[in-house]
């Protein structure tokens, strides 16, 4: 169970690694146990990707009004499922290629930190997420917004890859594009599955 202390020691290491301050990282707890309790830190990323979520359904059904558009439970499961497996897929992959890549010493704080991130890289998606719910965001507006949060945290993963694994600038970004590609990977896949069905 996190506790409120972890959790604002880890949400200020977040946020100083996306301004990238220098000793940003000591603000996490990378023991063994720390490494297990950052993956409850997707309870905190659940209010804002529920919010992105609703968005996407809204703009998707401005954008294509001809096109299905999911609902109700249908939505929820998912959405769920895809935030679930998206949660730890990146992980285990990343715990394989660990001593090939030589990132072993390094693993723990990388995830640790990219779980804690997750709740700082999800609150833009979140809110413009809110806006367009509400309407104050049309379709287009609300979908520029969203490509300009999307750079914003590239570029953020970026950092976190770049001062937790200690890496080079050119390794940092091939974990980002890593990220990046498996999420995109799974979304798609998802979203064939579901409506497939």
């Amino acid at each position: 169970m996190l506790r409120r202390e972890e959790i604002i020691a880890s949400l200020t290491g977040a946020w100083e690694l996306f301004l990238d301050r220098p000793g940003a990282m000591r603000h996490f707890d990378v023991s063994v146990d720390g490494f297990w309790r950052s993956f409850a830190a997707i309870l905190l990323v659940l209010p804002s990707y529920a919010f992105s979520l609703l968005a996407d359904r809204a703009m998707s059904a401005a954008l294509d009004p001809a096109a299905p558009v999911e609902g109700g439970m249908a939505l929820a499961v998912h959405g769920i499922v895809g935030l679930g497996i998206d949660w730890v897929t990146l992980p285990i992959i990343l715990a394989l290629l660990a001593r090939p890549l030589g990132i072993g010493r390094h693993y723990a704080a990388f995830i640790v930190a990219r779980n804690w991130g997750a709740v700082i890289a999800a609150l833009p998606f979140g809110l413009l997420g809110l806006l367009v719910v509400l309407g104050i965001f049309g379709a287009e507006l609300g979908s520029t917004f969203m490509f300009a949060a999307l750079v914003v945290v590239l570029r953020y993963n970026y950092l976190i890859a770049r001062r937790a694994l200690d890496a080079s600038v050119g390794f940092a970004i091939g974990i980002v594009i890593l990220d990046f590609v498996v999420s995109l990977t799974l979304t798609l896949g998802l979203d064939a599955m579901f409506s497939s069905q």
